[in-house]
């Protein structure tokens, strides 16, 4: 493929859909898995299984070093302009050191396991049965960098299709074990072990095959000593941010609350993390980022702070109906997914969304100050992240719902300073604030209507309507802009053309 093509409009459009193809099987499939393993693993079982994924995620960002934003940020400029000398050397040495990197990380845990596992709070045969676990942290990110690159090249077909492939067969690995009647913690690890390392040989095979068939004809180089420079500083803020995400938290529940609440905690934070999936900003942002790219690399940088713009408005659009929809049935729903293990969960649920909103923006901002050239700066305000694990610490006196309000307030806290500086910085970013108020105000009507519905008729009743109204109650007040639907048409063409149903006849509201 000639690399002026590579991110075409056309190709842009073909990846959205991938994409979203992928991310629905995945959704389905990880709903399924999670549902369903916590009705057939003991609490605590199920806690320290949820705990040692934490691990995993956990160890994503400290095992990277700032090489995986460092991909994401060269890579496509490398494959639209650079030399194919440029081009294979930077992925070579990238993956090679990430490798390295992963493989001292693993032979340090399997050193100090035995007193990891006890800090963890794991008993004696437990800690026997969990010692596979440190194969994922090399297996899994493993093929989560080899997918990160296809995606960077738009190769969502490939990229998806891993990704579903990881979550279809740990499903399938569940089938079975249950089938044979050999369901355990052990026996669970080793099957997530095998299904993640084809993942990553599959992936692996998928992105040599790509990158031979580019065929770059530039003469663009970017130096080693630019890349370091960016992968430091990144490397900077993902130690700094490890200590805030969602694998520390889930240790830091564990090591507070104990397994057992852990296990709560971890059950809703998946079910949050499928839902976050669905932001916008975290379904197009491997697809948006090498565009934003590509537009900030021709001096397009109105583009890019107007996609800005878009991405954080429906970001709230959308978690303002989850919240509506949870504040009237959220109880009622965490029980029914949970087979009635975990009750009165709706308020701390909802209180999670409030969370979400604030990581899912504040990813937003990383990933624009990641094309702007303001790693630096992102690394010191990275710093406000330990203000996190401490909330917790301090909330975790008044239980879960205190932990979750610690999370919550150092979420917030930090993502907002963010944005300010950036918004500061960059140039004023026309964030379109009567707009998204004219749609979260449609989500606080709904909501109360729906207390009423409750009361009269019940609860999944009162649900029905405020999921259902919504998306009339937006057609009422019509939150985008003429800016919004230019920029949607710029990517989308005619299909852009349903949201019109949505959008104002303003520019700047």
């Amino acid at each position: 493929m000639n690399s002026s093509g590579l991110y075409s409009g056309n190709r842009f459009r073909q990846a959205i859909l991938h994409y979203l193809l992928g991310r629905t099987a995945q959704a389905i499939a990880s709903f399924i898995f999670i549902i369903w393993l916590v009705r057939l693993l003991s609490p605590v079982d199920y806690g320290a299984y949820m705990v040692l994924w934490g691990m995993v995620e956990m160890m994503a960002p400290l095992s990277s070093l700032g090489m995986l934003e460092a991909v994401r940020r060269f890579l496509p400029e490398l494959a639209l302009r650079g030399a194919p000398s440029a081009l294979k050397w930077f992925v070579r040495w990238m993956t090679l050191i990430r490798f390295a990197i992963m493989v001292i990380w693993a032979a340090l845990i399997t050193a100090f396991w035995p007193d990891i596992s006890a800090w963890l709070g794991f008993s004696v045969p437990q800690q026997d049965a969990t010692l596979v676990a440190v194969g994922l942290i090399i297996t899994v990110i493993g093929f989560r960098y080899a997918t990160e690159m296809l995606e960077s090249l738009l190769e969502q077909r490939w990229a998806q299709l891993i990704h579903s492939l990881m979550s279809i067969g740990r499903l399938a690995g569940v089938a079975i074990l249950v089938f044979n009647e050999n369901l355990s913690l052990e026996q669970l690890l080793w099957m997530d072990l095998i299904v993640s390392l084809v993942c990553l040989i599959l992936a692996e095979f998928l992105l040599v095959r790509k990158l031979r068939n580019i065929q770059s004809t530039g003469d663009f180089h970017v130096s080693a000593r630019e890349i370091f420079d960016f992968a430091w500083h990144m490397a900077g803020v993902n130690l700094l941010r490890a200590v805030a995400n969602p694998g520390a938290l889930r240790i830091l529940v564990a090591r507070t609350l104990g397994l057992e609440i852990a296990g709560m905690f971890a059950f809703l934070q998946q079910l949050l993390l499928i839902a976050g999936r669905y932001l916008p900003a975290k379904l197009l942002a491997n697809i948006i980022r090498p565009m934003l790219i590509s537009r900030y690399v021709a001096g397009e940088v109105d583009v890019v702070k107007q996609g800005m713009a878009l991405l954080w408005k429906s970001n709230f659009l959308i978690i303002a109906i989850c919240m509506a929809a949870l504040s009237v049935a959220g109880n009622e729903l965490i029980a029914l997914a949970s087979s009635g293990r975990f009750m009165d969960a709706g308020m701390i649920m909802v209180i999670m969304l409030l969370g979400l909103g604030a990581t899912s923006q504040g990813q937003l901002v990383v990933m624009i100050m990641q094309i702007f050239p303001y790693t630096r700066q992102l690394k010191n305000l990275s710093i406000l992240s330990a203000v996190t694990p401490v909330a917790v610490i301090i909330g975790s006196s008044w239980g879960l719902m205190g932990v979750v309000c610690g999370i919550v307030l150092g979420a917030w806290l930090m993502n907002s300073l963010t944005l300010l500086w950036l918004n500061y910085q960059a140039g004023r970013i026309q964030f379109d604030w009567f707009g998204t108020i004219r749609g979260l105000s449609i989500a606080i009507f709904l909501a109360a209507i729906g207390w009423v519905i409750e009361d009269k008729l019940g609860v999944w009743w009162a649900l029905t309507f405020v999921l259902v109204a919504y998306v009339p109650g937006l057609m009422l007040v019509k939150p985008l802009n003429q800016l919004d639907m230019a920029l949607l048409s710029r990517g989308l063409r005619r299909r852009a053309r349903l949201f019109l149903h949505f959008t104002s006849k303003t520019y700047n509201n």
